[in-house]
């Protein structure tokens, strides 16, 4: 064992004969990137140039945005979002400036606005550095660099590690196991089983050193990946905008920094609960925004407002007929297809101006025209991965008109409507409708735009409680007229209806007539008592239904045609 101790003082490289094992070792680390290819890249900082894609603009790597300021306020348009952010900096005298940084790729340039909200200062200028092509090094980027400094250089010693330890298990293979050399004599059985158990102990120790050293380099490669990218790309982690100040005195400054999105939205969603005779209507809007920026604890308000129209009027000039060149057609073809020959005005032809603008303080908030903002209570969160949040913005209840309307030619089910006259506070956008009777939902449609002082119609599907059922009572063919070349088809329909609701009801059918557009085919109504003319083949009932009760409605009508005629094939199959 003496000798087995004396090989643990050998240098390690004279191990294994001065084998090289760089290889085996890189092979085995099994980095992203090439580690000395980096080591010389930090050794000499330098800026880095932003790359631009093919249409100007940035094409950011896949990081996640590092702002270094808070959210304040976010207002939430249809098709897009404002945002206000807000930094604190301590500054000196003269002209100064603080830097945003981590803002989303989406944001709108030409609408940087900046405001001073505390500070001896005013500023002087707003800039999105991004828009130079180039991005200084800053102090931020010395930190990434001097903490990827660190991570390469533990790579570095866990590489020597590496080698290290594959040299020492090559030397056990190589040197311990081989069998003795010329001159020497045979070892012993217990000599030979020492050796044994020493080897196997000293692999087992080598092979989890180096899983634990192959496990730390897949974490500091995992680490040191997005320090590079952040250094090879300085807006990697998002767009920066500086904010130029003059400093009246040293101190405390709060900047506020407002900008547009696109990626962001909002849409309307209803709940519509129906108790009795009143509907419980709740208003909520749905938030979506992909611009990879969190809106963390942020005042949020939604805004009815469409900024992507200009507000301006359209003009329509003189449409001509006959002056169809630009389409190749005929006059008849240009009407069809909704076309036109438009003259532009004349140029030279100018409206006198009567004033000019003299001051304009848009501060103001509009309520009620204009635009409806909705200042949605406390703060929210609003993850910018495009995943939705549903937002309640308010509840209002009315008094309806349950009617209860049914088709039974088409389905055997009677449909509940309530008529609302919407008399509420802000108007209603378009949007789906949940509905709900009693608590249980019972299925969805939508509502258009709708004002105050207008009425719109809900659907709260179907009332099991009424029944409907329609039968064909007779249905009879016979030959008319001279040499009875003339068929007439007459049938005879009932509607039923029964209540069941625990109180009368009033319900709508509906039904139809066949309407002749051909002068051989003639339709005749027969015995037919309905409400209003009909003379549009519609048939209408409105039944009172008492408790307990039942209704019902007949109905004839003939269908007379020559013999032969195409159209009285279809008759078979119309009932």
């Amino acid at each position: 064992m003496a000798a087995l101790c004396a090989l643990l003082v050998i240098p390690t490289s004279s191990l294994a004969g001065g084998a090289d094992f760089s290889e085996e070792a890189h092979s085995r680390m099994k980095l992203s990137f090439d580690l000395d290819e980096v080591e010389d890249r930090l050794s000499e900082p330098s800026p880095a140039a932003v790359e631009y894609n093919a249409y100007g603009s940035y094409a950011p790597p896949p990081l996640p945005l590092e702002a270094n300021s808070d959210v304040e306020e976010v207002t939430v348009f249809r098709d897009r979002a404002l945002v206000t952010r807000k930094l604190s900096a301590d500054l000196e005298a003269g002209t100064q400036s603080v830097t945003f940084e981590g803002l989303p790729f989406v944001l709108a340039p030409d609408s940087l606005h900046a405001g001073l909200r505390d500070g001896p200062a005013r500023i002087v200028g707003v800039e999105l550095l991004s828009a130079s092509g180039e991005v200084e090094e800053s102090d931020r980027s010395e930190a990434i660099r001097a903490e990827a400094l660190v991570k390469t250089e533990e790579l570095g010693r866990i590489r020597d590690r590496i080698e290290s330890l594959l040299a020492q298990r090559a030397y056990l293979r190589g040197t311990l196991l081989s069998g003795p050399v010329d001159g020497q004599t045979r070892a012993d059985l217990q000599e030979v089983r020492s050796t044994l158990d020493y080897v196997g102990e000293a692999e087992r120790d080598i092979a989890r050193q180096l899983r634990e050293q192959e496990e730390r380099v897949g974490e500091l490669d995992e680490e040191l990946q997005p320090l590079l990218v952040k250094l090879d790309n300085p807006l990697a982690t998002g767009q920066k905008v500086r904010v130029e100040l003059a400093v009246d005195s040293p101190g405390s400054v709060d900047v506020a920094l407002r900008y547009q999105v696109w990626g962001a939205g909002w849409t309307p969603s209803y709940n519509a609960r129906l108790t009795g005779e009143q509907i419980e209507f709740e208003y909520q809007g749905v938030v979506t925004q992909s611009t990879q920026e969190d809106w963390t604890d942020a005042a949020l308000l939604l805004s009815t407002a469409n900024p992507s129209s200009s507000g301006s009027m359209p003009e329509i000039n003189p449409w001509y007929l006959g002056r169809d060149g630009w389409y190749g057609g005929d006059v008849g073809s240009s009407l069809d297809a909704g076309r036109g020959y438009s003259e532009a005005p004349d140029e030279g032809s100018t409206t006198a101006s009567t004033g000019g603008l003299l001051d304009s303080r848009m501060e103001a908030a509009v309520q009620g025209s204009g635009a409806v903002v909705f200042a949605v209570p406390g703060r929210r969160t609003i993850a910018g991965d495009g995943s939705a949040q549903r937002i309640p913005v308010g509840t209002q209840t009315f008094a309806t008109t349950i009617e209860l309307a049914a088709v039974p030619k088409l389905v055997p089910e009677v449909f509940r409507r309530a008529r609302v006259a919407y008399d509420g506070t802000v108007p209603l956008l378009p949007g789906p409708v949940a509905t709900y009777v009693d608590g249980d939902y019972v299925g969805s449609s939508t509502i258009g735009a709708v004002v105050p002082g207008e009425e719109f119609e809900l659907a709260f599907g179907t009332d099991d409680r009424v029944r409907v059922d329609r039968q064909l009572l007779a249905r009879k063919q016979e030959y008319i007229g001279p040499a009875r070349k003339t068929v007439r088809y007459t049938f005879h329909f009932r509607i039923r209806v029964a209540n069941f609701t625990g109180r009368d009801a009033l319900v709508e059918l509906k039904d139809q007539l066949h309407v002749s557009e051909i002068d051989r085919v003639t339709v005749k109504p027969l015995d037919v008592v309905q409400d209003g003319d009909g003379e549009s083949g519609m048939l209408e009932w409105q039944l009172a239904v008492q408790d307990g009760g039942e209704q019902e409605v007949e109905f004839r009508f003939s269908v007379t045609a020559p013999v032969g005629t195409p159209e009285l094939h279809e008759m078979d199959m119309l009932f």
